[in-house]
């Protein structure tokens, strides 16, 4: 092969891992998108902590509202398992064992989410029906976050592995590796706390922050990079 063919050859796979890197980027927007607007617009509005009476008559009355919610949240999800496999093609090259098991715990974590949505979909077909009642309706809610929140658990082991990856990877900066890991610490911090203490909801914004501010901070930058550099290249 000549030095001219080399050249040509390197940099035809450079910009392939650019444009993937920019759609994975683009991926990531979509999360965000569809996730803020499903969960803190829509179920966070919907839902009232402790009154089954209020959060009933809120989904009741907005059926159009929860629907379009449910639906973000798919958009999220099959959004979420699709950025597995460009995930794993950037990383591949730092620690492919790890950027593979990386990937495959988001795969999982997908499918927790696939299952907890079943919960939101049962109540759909009867938002307007007279079969709908207020104690089916907020354990379906409670079932979702249940499963969600099981799935965190493993999104949360993925972003400590993602970070790893990234801080050892020559195609992005140090500093986006730490902050997805920081990201990762918070999902696991704050779903231990979901599923082991009784008392969870008296502490539920602080723990909430562990969550959106890293995880703000460190998928945001992840996603911004990926947007505006895509992958950074050395020589050699």
């Amino acid at each position: 092969m000549s030095l001219s063919t080399s050249i040509i050859k390197k940099r035809n796979t450079e910009n392939s891992m650019k444009t993937i890197a920019r759609l994975t980027g683009i991926g990531y927007l979509i999360i965000f998108i569809a996730g803020f607007y499903g969960n803190f617009y829509v179920l966070e509005g919907l839902v009232v902590q402790g009154d089954v009476t209020a959060t009933f008559n809120n989904i009741t009355n907005n059926p159009e509202m929860y629907r379009n919610g449910v639906m973000a949240f798919v958009i999220m999800v099959i959004t979420d398992l699709i950025l597995a496999w460009p995930l794993y093609l950037l990383l591949k090259a730092t620690n492919q064992k790890l950027a593979l098991a990386s990937s495959l715990l988001r795969v999982i974590n997908a499918i927790f989410f696939f299952v907890a949505l079943g919960s939101l979909f049962s109540i759909c077909p009867t938002l307007n029906q007279e079969g709908l009642n207020a104690l089916e309706t907020t354990q379906a809610i409670d079932q979702f976050n249940l499963i969600w929140t099981e799935g965190l658990l493993v999104f949360g082991v993925h972003l400590l592995l993602l970070g790893s990856l990234l801080c050892n990877s020559l195609a992005f900066p140090k500093i986006v590796g730490i902050l997805v890991a920081i990201a990762g610490m918070g999902y696991l911090v704050d779903g231990t706390a979901q599923l082991l203490f009784s008392n969870y909801n008296s502490y539920k914004e602080l723990f909430e922050m562990t969550v959106v501010i890293p995880g703000v901070a460190g998928e945001l930058s992840l996603t911004l990079w990926l947007l505006i550099k895509g992958v950074r290249t050395r020589k050699a």
